[in-house]
């Protein structure tokens, strides 16, 4: 299987797509001991790479919140406000 895939997704959603293909792989109980070492080395690979575009993520998302010019604005946020308004 992971020689097979030779080339690790780019994006997150393609990654967490064959992680889930390799685990519920994994969990046939007749796989093959070679197989299982396979999709489980792949398997840590696509982790890694999941791991990485989220923290990538989570990093533009620290970037942007320190360009909002009043942070503390959004701690004061009531989601009340943008209730949407029933016409009676």
């Amino acid at each position: 299987m992971a020689k097979k895939l030779k080339e690790l997704p780019e994006n997150l959603e393609e990654a967490l797509k064959a992680l889930e293909e390799a685990v519920e792989k994994l969990e046939e109980p007749d796989l093959p001991l070679e197989e299982s070492i396979e999709l489980f080395e792949w398997g840590t690979k696509l982790s890694d790479v999941c791991y990485a575009r989220l923290k990538d993520a989570e990093k533009k998302v620290e970037i942007l919140v320190k360009k909002v010019p009043n942070p503390q604005s959004r701690e004061d946020f009531e989601s009340e406000e943008f209730e949407p308004h029933e016409n009676s």
